[in-house]
């Protein structure tokens, strides 16, 4: 997929001074002949006005632009000799009007270089590729040129290159497909490793080939960053500078180098890697350490409950929540919401010129789960005439809508889907906020984008503090029992006349009870038994040191720390003295600070063993009354 759109000089906003016209976007899809077409449609449109005609091509690593350059292009400039020198390819010749090819420009001092050239020149016809675009470095955001803007390939454009490199068979067609996430250098390198080790074997070992062919395709740009960085961030699916220094150790200003990268991308947790890299990265790096990543992952988990217990902001603490559960989650519950490969689908909210598939897919709901079509439609009619119509499509990497939900807010007085989906709940369930799934539909052939879906739907959630599910259907209500989601109750009403009730689901999430829900989300196996036992002894010792340290006053303590004191003062008056032993410890370590462990210990006429002991015991009780009290039964 092909993006072009001008872009404009100061004087655009001047009647008659801009040479490129008014902004116009064109979309062109296919491979290297359709680019190509592009580029010259964009060179002919940027050829109207005085100067040089410059168009911008911009991709990410990988996406074919030096392949389209040398279809079109007379001849190479070389930047890297000064003055720079035109290379003419022994296959020139394609005309006067060939444009000159600058190849790389994916430095700011590269960028500069190239503009001093096309400033010498003066006119000519000039196609400029880098994985950033020019408007983004010094010195361009003035200067007038048109972008084209390479996109993933196709699927099926995949397919013929992995044929034309002798990679024939369906199945590991298929696979190349999967993995390369429509980048064909990625795609080149998985069939190489393929024609390598004779059959594709473990998808870890094809994934690190080709993460390591992008890792050597960064080196002019990843200069000051240490090699492990970047995989690092994949794996533990973003990092910012605190964490990521606490996983591996940071150089000064490499956190800084690392943004500017082409293939990082902001987040509100930190940095993350664009898809499909950062898939291969982690598949990579579960293969070539499978017991650090797992490491990684359990300090990255713990890093974010303790930042969790600190934010005050609802998108940041639902991209928190997924992170945990994507690094500790279980392992069911990560089936459920990641696929092996995100970079095949996103989730868009669904806009004009989108009926059609929201008619196509909510046929595909009806028919599948054996709805009647005519409440289908009504309940289409009802959707759409709300305030906000709640229909999110998930599309793959030519926008095509593959998969569908509904999620409309829980809000009485713009929504006229909420009383069939409530029905006698309704007085319990609205003005409380959040929204309500009312359906969910994927093709077939497209299953692996319901993942996609389903962590929508749940971060959705978290982030409006309230999620409510109604449906009948028997898979969909065992999912969201899954997620810890309460029964509400089954609808008065078969709505849908399918021979069943809707049954309705509903969970709160709040900052006081998220931590607690994430910790009954967590892969036993991944983390052990005593998880919640090790988030309260850090959160112990990280009020015992803010008390220490204390300098500006008093600060109201945060919610899990008056837990933590209460839980702690309760068990210290306990009746049974193991707990009261095990209580008072706790109290005079963390709270009043009365001394060191050995201290303590000859203080209360005990064994070093035995102040252990107890004290292990008392943080075990403490973690079992908080996790009761944030969540309770």
């Amino acid at each position: 997929m092909i993006r072009t759109y001008p872009r404009s000089s100061p004087a655009e906003s001047q009647p008659g001074l801009n040479p490129l016209g008014p902004a116009r976007r064109l979309t062109v899809r296919g491979g290297v002949e359709e680019a190509a077409r592009g580029v010259v449609r964009a060179l002919d449109e940027a050829d109207g006005g005085p100067g040089a005609a410059i168009v911008n091509v911009v991709g990410p690593l990988g996406a074919g632009k030096s392949r389209l350059l040398a279809t079109l292009a007379c001849g190479f400039v070389d930047l890297d000799r000064e003055p720079p020198e035109i290379r003419t390819p022994p296959e020139a010749g394609r005309g006067g009007r060939a444009p000159l090819a600058i190849d790389g420009v994916d430095t700011d001092r590269r960028a500069s270089a190239a503009a001093r050239f096309v400033d010498r020149a003066g006119h000519g016809r000039f196609v400029i590729a880098g994985r950033l675009p020019l408007a983004a470095r010094p010195g361009w955001a003035h200067r007038p040129l048109v972008t084209v803007e390479l996109g993933p390939w196709s699927p099926a454009d995949i397919r013929g290159l992995a044929a034309a490199l002798g990679v024939t068979g369906p199945a590991h067609a298929d696979l190349v497909a999967r993995l390369s996430g429509g980048i064909p250098l990625v795609a080149d390198s998985l069939c190489r490793a393929i024609h390598r080790d004779g059959e594709p074997g473990p998808e870890g070992a094809l994934a690190d080939a080709a993460a390591t062919e992008v890792l050597r395709r960064l080196g002019v740009e990843s200069r000051g960053i240490p090699p492990e960085a970047l995989p690092i961030v994949a794996a533990v699916d973003g990092a910012d500078e605190d964490l990521l220094t606490a996983l591996t150790r940071l150089p000064p200003k490499a956190f800084t180098r690392l943004r500017r990268l082409s293939v990082i991308r902001p987040d509100r947790h930190g940095l993350t890697v664009a898809e499909p890299y950062r898939t291969l990265f982690d598949l990579a790096y579960r293969w070539r350490h499978p017991v650090r990543r797992d490491e990684l992952a359990a300090r990255a988990a713990e890093h974010r409950h303790r930042q969790l217990a600190r934010t005050a902001d609802p998108p940041l603490r639902a991209r928190l929540a997924d992170q945990v559960l994507y690094l500790s989650g279980s392992r069911r519950a990560r089936r459920d919401l990641y696929a092996d490969e995100r970079a095949e689908f996103s989730i868009r909210r669904a806009g004009d010129g989108d009926d059609e598939a929201i008619g196509r897919l909510m046929r595909l709901w009806g028919e599948h789960e054996g709805l009647a079509e005519r409440q289908v439609e009504r309940m289409r009619e009802l959707w759409l005439s709300g305030a906000d119509h709640g229909f999110h499509l998930a599309v793959d990497t030519d926008d095509h809508a593959v998969g569908m939900v509904n999620l409309t807010p829980l809000d009485p007085g713009g929504a006229p889907a909420l009383e069939p989906l409530l029905q006698q709940h309704a007085d319990l369930l609205l003005n409380l906020g959040g929204s309500v799934v009312g359906m969910m539909a994927v093709e077939p052939r497209s299953a692996r984008a319901q993942p996609a879906l389903v962590r929508h739907i749940l971060t959705t959630g978290i982030a409006g503090g309230r999620l409510v599910v109604s449906t009948p259907w028997i898979p969909y209500q065992e999912m969201s029992a899954r997620f810890g989601l309460r029964r509400v109750g089954d609808t008065r009403h078969d709505l849908y006349r399918c021979g069943r009730p809707s049954a309705l689901y509903a969970r709160t999430f709040t900052e006081r009870n998220l931590p607690a829900w994430l910790l009954r989300m967590r892969d036993p196996c991944a983390e052990g038994p005593g998880q919640a036992a090790e988030l309260v002894r850090t959160a112990l010792r990280d009020l015992r040191t803010r008390a220490r340290t204390a300098a500006s006053g008093p600060r109201p303590a945060p919610a899990p720390a008056v837990l933590l004191r209460e839980a702690v003062e309760a068990l210290a008056s306990s009746a049974s003295a193991v707990d009261a032993e095990a209580g008072e410890i706790l109290r005079l370590y963390y709270f009043s600070r009365a001394g060191g462990h050995d201290l303590l210990a000859h203080r209360l006429h005990l064994s070093r063993a035995t102040y252990f002991r107890r004290l292990e015991y008392g943080i075990g009780k403490v973690a079992e009354a908080v996790g009761l009290a944030l969540d309770p039964p």
